[in-house]
């Protein structure tokens, strides 16, 4: 047998969920040609390749082609051919993906946390380079930060409480998998190697995906993966119930499930049809509209059959997932938290859940009680809240220059004896509450540290609150920030868990700043329930 020379490859490496997965629950068989069984020093190996008529072989395929009976023409000559290859081996299913061989993939087969865990087992936590996030608020952020040096996951802002860490790349500490590694889905590195190394890489990445987090990371399993299929069908029919009940506040929403191109993309479609329906933006009204034409209800079982495509200019589908992988949606079952992202559901850890609690049991109630709620908008509570109480001065809507992201900030709702910085919602989901708390923190922010926005916010204060000289920094200890919530839930007990986690990090900012902070349950009138379009959850 001819000597095969080692040389660098790229592997991108899939664990599937199953190990006793069939092949056609992994691949795409309808894309592929007939498999070829490759020789492998240990378990087995099936390689599958794209229907592809291809113009120019692919250098890849020298690692798959060396001393194996490969028939003629099976990867063609086009340098975009894909192929995947299965490894049966240490009693689990690995799935390789090569050039666009991905697209063969199944991906409900694979385990979406793979990758990642197997990184951050083997990567220097000091020489990161790249990560991609995700902010478990309702308005959820995706976005990735990368550095021209070595840096620690700190120095990549990243929020441990508020953000999903979901692809990580830096320095491998593993010389096996070679000087680089990336974890996302899939593990990707590039050894040295030939196709007889693969059993050994293969175990390795499997020990480093079953060991416990390092130090570094280990807050990354404040939310774990649930694994246990009968939860999983529990949390399903939640979502079902959550989906079929259009009265319920928006937990449940619809986006990308990973960071798009956007110069490169010119819309969404729910088929491949070059005729099909395009939307400049996901929204799960336009899903709904879609399986309405189709005589479809709105189900987790239709979601996972319908895909959402990522559109060119020439209305291509240039990638897809599955709609189910681009449902976002929060859910409790009994005390229990889930959240749902990227297809994968998300069980809150209770010592999380405990640590949180903690934090905000001190938090003080409001002492003053202000007018019940009974009106269809806050600036008509505000306005009557006012009027009501001569202690009481209106600040809503007048909104002060503040310049940067935010250009303009309300101060306050409302001002009761002349320190009680109050900030109304009426609560109707967790994205409602993060917007109060966040107007808190920045408009507290900028009354204290920035001398422009005092002298604007001067000119709107009422006569008698006015501050003599807005030049001269306040003492925030003698101010009172309240976040006044409409709602008939305890607080903060009862609030959504995230709207908790925005509540703790607004305090902790607004208490550095040496602001008092408390928070006032404004009660509603039951009429109201009758006449709002939605119902607090």
């Amino acid at each position: 047998m001819q000597e095969v020379l080692r040389r660098k490859e790229k592997l991108s490496i899939y664990l599937a969920k199953s190990s006793s997965s069939s092949d056609e629950k992994l691949i795409k068989l309808e894309n592929a040609k007939n498999p070829v069984a490759l020789q492998i020093k240990e378990g087995s190996a099936t390689l599958y390749v794209k229907l592809d008529v291809p113009s120019k072989v692919p250098e890849w395929s020298q690692l798959l082609t060396a001393n194996q009976d490969i028939p003629d023409g099976l990867f063609g000559k086009k340098s975009s051919v894909g192929a995947a290859l299965i490894v049966r081996v240490h009693g689990r299913v690995f799935l390789l993906s090569f050039g666009t061989g991905y697209h063969l993939l199944r991906g409900d087969g694979i385990e979406r946390d793979f990758g990642l865990r197997v990184t951050l087992n083997s990567v220097d936590p000091d020489k990161l380079r790249s990560l991609d996030k995700a902010s478990y608020d309702s308005n959820p952020l995706n976005s990735r930060t990368q550095s021209t040096k070595d840096a620690d996951v700190y120095e990549l802002h990243i929020d441990s409480e508020m953000d999903l860490l979901y692809a990580v790349t830096g320095t491998s500490t593993i010389s096996l998998f070679g000087e680089t590694i990336t974890g996302r889905d899939a593990l990707t590195i590039t050894p040295e190697m030939v196709l007889d190394d693969l059993p050994e890489i293969l175990e390795q990445a499997l020990r480093k995906y079953e060991a416990k987090l390092p130090l570094q990371f280990d807050w990354v399993d404040n939310i774990n993966k649930v694994k246990n299929d009968e939860t999983i069908a529990i949390l399903e029919l939640e979502l079902d119930d959550n989906l079929s009940n259009p009265s319920r506040p928006s937990t449940i929403w619809i986006g990308e499930p990973e960071i798009v191109d956007w110069e490169g993309h010119a819309g969404y479609s729910f088929e491949k049809n070059k005729r099909s329906g395009r939307h400049p933006v996901l929204k799960l009204s336009h899903l709904k509209d879609y399986l309405s034409e189709h005589n479809l209800e709105l189900t987790v079982n239709a979601l996972k059959n319908i895909d959402v495509h990522v559109n060119d200019a020439d209305y291509h589908s240039i990638k897809s997932w599955s709609a189910y992988r681009c449902i976002y949606a929060e859910i409790s079952v009994g005390e229990e938290r889930y959240i749902l992202r990227n297809g994968i559901w998300y069980f809150i850890n209770q010592d999380f859940v405990a640590k949180i609690d903690a934090y905000l049991a001190d938090v003080k109630i409001y002492e003053h009680s202000l007018p019940t709620y009974f009106h269809d908008c806050e600036s008509d509570y505000n306005i009557d809240a006012s009027a009501s109480d001569s202690s009481i001065e209106l600040m809503d809507k007048k909104n002060i220059p503040i310049g940067g992201p935010y250009d303009k900030v309300e101060f306050c709702d409302l001002i009761k004896d002349r320190t009680d910085l109050i900030h109304v919602k009426y609560y109707r989901s967790s994205s409602t509450l993060s917007h109060l708390f966040a107007q808190g923190c920045v408009a507290s922010e900028a009354f204290i540290s920035d001398v422009d926005f005092r002298s604007r916010l001067n000119k709107r204060l009422p006569k008698k609150m006015m501050l003599s000289n807005p030049i001269s920094r306040p003492d925030p200890q003698d101010y009172r920030i309240v976040f006044a919530i409409a709602t008939d839930k305890n607080l903060p007990k009862d609030l959504p868990f995230f709207s908790k986690v925005t509540l703790k990090n607004s305090l902790k900012t607004l208490r550095a700043l040496a602001f008092q902070v408390e928070i006032a349950k404004i009660d509603i009138n039951s009429d109201l329930y009758l006449r709002k379009k939605f119902k607090p959850n």
